[in-house]
C-alpha cells in the first residue's frame, strides 16, 4: 500500500514539477520587464534565445488601427497595459458583441536582420504588423461579425526584416465572448535561426508524441489482432490512437499543419470529439483488465452517455445547433457542461484503480503509473479549457510515463509469462518422465492380469474344468478374442515406453529385399475387391540386402501402409526402394488426403493424432513406434505432405555387408528361397486320429510345415491352392487347418469365408499364416474367419501349442454338445414315454381319431423337449400354451376323469415368455399334486391382462406342499429342475415376478405377472 501511494505521490510531484517549471514566468511576478513605455532595447547577447516581450505594451482599446495611419493620431485613447494582460476591464464591445483593440510595442535591435515573434495565442482573431508590413494573422479581426472569424487558441511564427536596427510591431486582436482575451501569453522574440529553432523544437515534441501514442495504439491493436485472446490490448491501442490524434489537435496542432483545409468550428469538433472516444477506451480498457470491480450495467451507462457526448460536440449539438455562444456567460456554462459530464467518468476510473490497487491485482503498480499520469494530464487539461493555465511539456510527460508504465507492465507480465513457462515446461518434464514410468509400470500390471484372463478363457475353451455348453463356448472366445485385441494395445504401450528408456531390442541380420514385396502382396490380399485404393510395390529385386531385424521391419512397412490406407479414400498407394550412400532408402506414397503443415513436425510424437474428418482409432502410437523402430535399425525417417494431393514418407535401412551380417537365427518353418521343389499333391502322411489340413501355394512351405506336423504325430493332409482344399473337406474329416494368408488363385482370406459357410470355429478351427505384425487391426479382422494366426517365420513351438489348444477347444465343443443332449433326453422321463406309447397303442383298438390327435399332441410334446435350440429361445404364449395342452391332453388320456382341465385364456395377448417356462409348471402341477390323490383333482390355467400386466395363474387342487419344501422352493433352494428351471428363466425377464402359494392338503397356486411390453 505504501509503494502505491509511493507511486501516485511520484507522479504527482512529477507533473507538479514539470508543469511550474515550463510555465513559472506566466505566474511569476519577478519576471524581468523588458519592456518599458512600449520600447524594447536588445542587447546582442540576449538573442542566443527566445526573449519574452513583457512589460508595459502601448494600448489602444475599441480601435484597429489602420497600418498606415499614424500611432500620434490615436494619443488620446493610448493606454499603457502590462503584458501579458487580460484586457476585460479596458475594452468595450460593440453593438455586435465584437470587443476590439491594438497593441504597439517598438524593438530596438543591435544589428540588422531578419527577426522573428513565436506566438502563442492571441485571443480570439489577430493580424500582427511590422514596419507597417502585415506578416502573420490567425482568424480575421475585423470590427463587423459578418466578417469576423476566430482562431482556435492557435500558435504560430512571424517574421520580418528590421528597419533602422528597429521593428514597430502592431497588433490587431478583436474577441467575441471569449472571458479571457487579448494576449494573455507572452509573445516570444528573436532572430530568425532562433524563433525558427524553438518553434521547430516545439513541433518535433508534440509530434512525437502524437505519433509515439498512435504507434503505440497501432502495436497493441495487431497484437490484438493477431491472437484475438486479450481484449484490453485492443482498447488500449484504440485509447492511445485517440490520445495520440488528441495531442495533434491541440499546442502546435501537427494534424492541422499537414490538413490545413479545416475551419476553426470543425478543428474544435475534432477536439472535442477525440475526448470521449479516448475516455469510452480508457473505459473499457479498465473494464476488461479488471471486470470483477465493475458492473456491466454502469460500464454500458458509461459507454452511452460517451456516445451522446461525442455525438453532440463532435458531430451536431441538435440544442445550440452548432452556433457560437452568444455572450461570455454562456460559453463559460457550455464549457462546465462538458467537463461535469466527461470528468465523473474519469474519476469513475481512477475510483476503479484505487480498488484495484487496495485488492493488489496483477501489475497494479505498473498500471498506476499510467492512471495516475492519465489523470494529472487530465486535471490539468480541465484548468486549460477552462481558465487557460498553459501546460507546456506535460504532454510529453504523459507520454513517456505511460510508455514506461505500459513497458513496464509487458515486462512483468513477460516474465511472469517466462517463469510460467519455466515452471510448467519443469513440471511438463516430470510429469512426462513419469508418464513414462507410468505407462511402463501399467503395461506390466495389465499384462499380468490379460494373461490370467487369456490362460483362463483358453483353459475354459480347451474344457479343462469340463464341457461347456455351445453358447457358454461362444462366449468365452468372444473374451478370448477381445482379451487379445487389449492385450496388443497393452504391447504397444509397452514397446513404446520400453523404448522411450531404451530398452528395445533388436536383432540385425541379413534380409532380402524382397520382404518388402511380401508384406505388399499380402496387404494386397486381404483389401476388399470393391476398394477404390491400389497398392502398388515398385521395387527391383536385384537391389541389395539390408542390415535390419526382419519382424521389426516389417512392423514399420506395415504401420506406414496402413496409415496410408487409413487417410487414402481413393487412389494409389506405391511403395518403391533405391540404394543412396550405403543405405537403402524405401518410399510410401499415397494420394490421400495428406496433412496439414502445422501437424508434421509432431506426426511422429507418442499419442498425438492429426484432426481431420477421418475417426480417430488406436492409441496414436504407430508413427511414433515406427520412427523410434527406425532409428533403433541405424536409419533414419521423415515425411513430406501436400494437404489435398497426398503424403510421401521416407525411411532408411543400412544395407547388409560381409562384416555387419549377424549369423544368429532363430528356428523358423516358412522361409522365402528361390529353391524349386515339386510335390506329389496331395501329400499325406499318417499319424494318429488328429488330421491337419496344409494349405500353401509354396511347396517348401508345405515339406517344412509337413515334416514337422508328421514328427509330432499328427495325421497330414497338404495342398496347394484353396480350390482343392475346399473339395477335401466336403468328403473328409479335418480336425485343424493351417492355411497361408497369401496364395494364388485363391487367398487364404477367401478361403476362411468358404470353409465358415459350412463349419464354424468350434467345428473346424483355422490357423492363418501371415507376414503382418501381430497386433495389426487388419489382421484381428480376419477373426471373422480365423481362429488364430501366426506371423511368418513360424516357430513350431508356438505353432504346435496353438494347434494342440485349438483342438483342445474343438474337442471341449463336442463334449458340451454330448453334455446338453444328454441333458435334454433327461427332460423326458421313461415311464412317461412307457405309459403314453401304452395308451396310445391300446386306444388305437377303438378309437383311431383320437389315437391320431394323441400321437399329434406327442410328436408337439417331443419337438419342444428335444429341440436343442428351443430350450434357451423365445416364445409367443400361444406356442407355449400350444405344448401345454398337447401335454395336458395326453395326460387326460391316462387319467381319464381323475384330471378335471380348465382353462382361462386371453387369445388376444401378444407376449413373448421363455420356451418350456409353464409346461414344467404344469407338469409338476399334474406329477406331485394330483396323481397323489386317489380321487384325482382339477387343473385350472388362465393367462389374462391385469393393468400393464399379464397374468399367468397355474391351480391345482392336488396334496400341496409341505411348509419346509415349500420354503426350500420360495428361497430358491431345492433341488426339483421341474420347478427351480421355470423361476430362473422368469427372473431374466426385466419386472418379471413369480409367487407360489400352496397348503397341504388343499392344492397350489403358481402366479406369474409378466409386463406386457415384454421385459426381455
Amino acid at each position: 500500500m505504501k509503494k502505491n501511494m509511493l507511486i501516485i505521490m511520484s507522479v504527482i510531484m512529477l507533473f507538479v514539477l514539470v508543469f511550474f517549471f515550463s510555465n513559472w514566468h506566466y505566474y511569476s511576478n519577478n519576471n524581468l520587464q523588458m519592456v518599458h513605455q512600449g520600447v524594447v532595447k536588445i542587447e546582442e547577447e540576449q538573442l542566443q534565445k527566445p526573449i519574452k516581450l513583457e512589460g508595459d505594451w502601448a494600448f489602444y482599446p475599441n480601435v484597429l488601427i489602420p497600418s498606415w495611419e499614424k500611432l500620434d493620431n490615436y494619443k488620446n485613447k493610448q493606454l499603457t497595459l502590462d503584458i501579458p494582460f487580460n484586457w476585460d476591464k479596458y475594452v468595450e464591445p460593440n453593438e455586435e458583441g465584437l470587443a476590439v483593440g491594438t497593441y504597439h510595442v517598438k524593438i530596438k535591435v543591435p544589428t540588422e536582420g531578419v527577426y522573428g515573434l513565436y506566438i502563442r495565442s492571441i485571443r480570439q482573431a489577430s493580424r500582427v504588423f511590422i514596419n507597417g508590413i502585415e506578416v502573420g494573422a490567425k482568424g480575421k479581426a475585423s470590427t463587423v461579425l459578418s466578417e469576423y472569424e476566430a482562431e482556435n487558441d492557435d500558435k504560430y511564427t512571424v517574421y520580418a526584416k528590421s528597419d533602422n536596427n528597429e521593428l514597430n510591431i502592431v497588433i490587431h486582436v478583436v474577441n467575441y465572448n471569449v472571458a479571457q482575451s487579448g494576449i494573455v501569453y507572452p509573445i516570444e522574440f528573436g532572430t530568425e535561426e532562433v524563433i525558427q529553432q524553438y518553434y521547430n523544437w516545439k513541433v518535433f515534441l508534440d509530434a512525437l508524441v502524437s505519433i509515439g501514442h498512435i504507434v503505440i495504439g497501432i502495436v497493441y491493436i495487431f497484437t490484438y489482432v493477431q491472437n484475438r485472446k486479450r481484449i484490453e490490448e485492443l482498447f488500449f491501442g484504440l485509447f492511445t490512437i485517440s490520445l495520440g490524434f488528441y495531442m495533434s489537435f491541440i499546442n502546435q496542432k501537427i494534424f492541422f499543419l499537414l490538413f490545413s483545409d479545416f475551419e476553426t468550428v470543425n478543428q474544435l469538433r475534432l477536439q472535442l470529439g477525440s475526448i470521449p472516444i479516448a475516455l469510452l477506451s480508457l473505459t473499457l480498457f479498465i473494464y476488461s483488465m479488471y471486470p470483477q470491480l465493475q458492473k456491466r450495467k454502469v460500464v454500458y451507462m458509461i459507454v452511452a452517455l460517451l456516445g451522446i457526448v461525442f455525438v453532440f460536440y463532435g458531430i451536431y449539438n441538435p440544442i445550440t445547433k452548432n452556433e457560437r455562444a452568444s455572450s461570455d456567460l454562456e460559453m463559460f456554462l457550455r464549457k462546465i457542461i462538458y467537463i461535469s459530464i466527461t470528468a465523473p467518468i474519469v474519476f469513475y476510473n481512477v475510483g476503479i484503480l484505487i480498488q484495484v490497487m487496495l485488492n493488489r491485482l496483477e501489475g497494479v503498480r505498473y498500471m498506476l503509473i499510467v492512471i495516475s499520469a492519465i489523470c494529472c494530464y487530465t486535471i490539468l487539461l480541465v484548468f486549460n479549457f477552462l481558465i487557460g493555465v498553459p501546460i507546456d511539456y506535460t504532454e510529453f510527460v504523459l507520454f513517456l510515463l505511460i510508455l514506461f508504465g505500459f513497458a513496464s507492465l509487458l515486462n512483468y507480465r513477460a516474465n511472469q509469462a517466462f517463469e510460467k513457462i519455466q515452471t510448467l515446461s519443469e513440471e511438463l518434464l516430470a510429469h512426462n518422465q513419469m508418464k513414462d514410468e507410468f505407462l511402463l509400470k501399467t503395461s506390466h500390471e495389465l499384462r499380468t492380469p490379460l494373461n490370467g484372463i487369456l490362460n483362463l478363457s483358453k483353459t475354459l475353451m480347451e474344457g479343462a474344468q469340463g464341457p461347456l455348453k455351445r453358447t457358454q463356448q461362444e462366449q468365452v472366445i468372444l473374451i478370448h478374442n477381445v482379451t487379445q485385441r487389449l492385450g496388443h494395445f497393452v504391447e504397444d504401450l509397452l514397446f513404446s515406453s520400453n523404448q522411450m528408456i531404451g530398452e528395445v531390442r533388436v536383432s540385425l541380420r541379413h534380409v532380402p529385399i524382397d520382404v518388402i514385396n511380401e508384406v505388399v502382396e499380402e496387404i494386397r490380399s486381404v483389401m476388399p475387391k470393391n476398394s477404390q485404393v491400389s497398392l502398388h510395390d515398385e521395387v527391383d529385386l536385384s537391389l541389395p540386402a539390408i542390415l535390419t531385424d526382419e519382424l521389426r521391419f516389417k512392423q514399420v512397412l506395415y504401420n506406414l501402409l496402413h496409415n496410408a490406407m487409413k487417410y487414402t479414400e481413393n487412389g494409389e498407394i506405391v511403395v518403391t526402394a533405391y540404394v543412396r550412400a550405403e543405405h537403402m532408402v524405401i518410399q510410401v506414397s499415397d494420394t490421400g488426403a495428406g496433412i496439414p503443415a502445422q501437424d508434421l513436425d509432431r506426426i511422429f510424437n507418442a499419442f498425438y493424432q492429426v484432426n481431420n474428418q477421418h475417426k480417430k482409432e488406436g492409441l496414436g502410437l504407430g508413427l511414433s513406434i515406427t520412427k523410434n523402430i527406425v532409428e533403433k535399425l541405424n536409419g533414419d525417417i521423415h515425411v513430406t505432405s501436400t494437404l489435398g494431393q497426398g503424403t510421401t514418407f521416407t525411411f532408411t535401412m543400412p544395407l547388409a555387408t560381409g562384416e555387419n551380417v549377424s549369423l544368429d537365427q532363430p528356428p523358423i518353418v516358412t522361409h522365402t528361397t528361390t529353391e524349386v521343389l515339386q510335390l506329389n499333391l496331395p501329400l499325406i502322411r499318417k499319424g494318429n486320429d488328429k488330421k491337419i489340413l496344409v494349405v500353401d501355394d509354396n511347396h517348401i512351405n508345405i515339406k517344412a510345415l509337413a515334416d514337422a506336423l508328421a514328427v509330432k504325430g499328427y495325421t497330414v493332409i497338404a495342398v496347394d491352392n484353396g480350390f482343392d482344399a475346399v473339395d477335401y473337406i466336403k468328403n473328409n474329416k479335418v480336425d485343424c487347418m493351417l492355411i497361408d494368408l497369401m496364395m494364388n488363385g485363391m487367398s487364404g482370406y477367401e478361403l476362411c469365408k468358404r470353409v465358415r459357410k459350412h463349419y464354424d470355429m468350434l467345428e473346424l478351427p483355422i490357423i492363418i499364416l501371415t507376414a503382418i505384425m501381430k497386433h495389426s487391426d487388419l489382421v484381428l479382422s480376419l477373426k471373422v474367419g480365423a481362429n488364430d494366426y501366426l506371423q511368418k517365420p513360424v516357430s513350431t513351438d508356438e505353432l504346435f501349442i496353438r494347434i494342440e489348444s485349438l483342438l483342445a477347444v474343438r474337442q471341449s465343443s463336442i463334449d458340451a454338445i454330448e453334455v446338453e443332449m444328454n441333458y435334454l433326453y433327461s427332460q423326458v422321463t421313461p415311464h412317461f414315454v412307457y405309459n403314453t406309447l401304452n395308451t396310445i397303442i391300446g386306444l388305437s383298438y377303438t378309437d383311431m381319431d383320437n389315437t391320431r390327435e394323441a400321437l399329434y399332441c406327442l410328436a408337439t410334446y417331443f419337438r419342444a423337449k428335444l429341440n436343442v435350440y428351443y430350450r434357451n429361445s423365445f416364445v409367443s404364449v400361444d406356442e407355449e400354451m400350444e405344448l401345454v395342452k398337447a401335454y395336458l391332453y395326453i395326460e387326460k388320456m391316462r387319467f381319464g376323469d381323475r384330471l378335471t382341465i380348465k382353462y382361462d385364456i386371453d387369445e388376444s395377448i401378444n407376449l413373448m415368455i421363455p420356451a418350456l417356462s409353464i409346461q414344467p409348471l404344469v407338469e409338476n402341477a399334474v406329477f406331485h399334486g394330483i396323481s397323489k390323490k386317489q380321487e384325482g383333482g382339477t387343473v385350472e390355467i388362465s393367462v389374462q391382462r391385469e393393468g400393464q400386466f399379464v397374468c399367468i395363474k397355474i391351480y391345482d387342487n392336488g396334496v400341496g406342499i409341505p411348509e419346509e419344501k415349500l420354503q426350500l422352493l420360495i428361497n430358491e433352494e431345492s433341488t426339483r429342475i421341474g420347478f427351480m428351471n421355470p423361476l430362473k428363466k422368469f427372473k431374466l425377464m426385466k419386472n418379471a415376478s413369480l409367487r407360489l402359494y400352496s397348503e397341504e392338503g388343499k392344492g397350489t397356486t403358481i402366479v406369474v405377472l409378466l409386463p406386457e411390453g415384454g421385459g426381455v
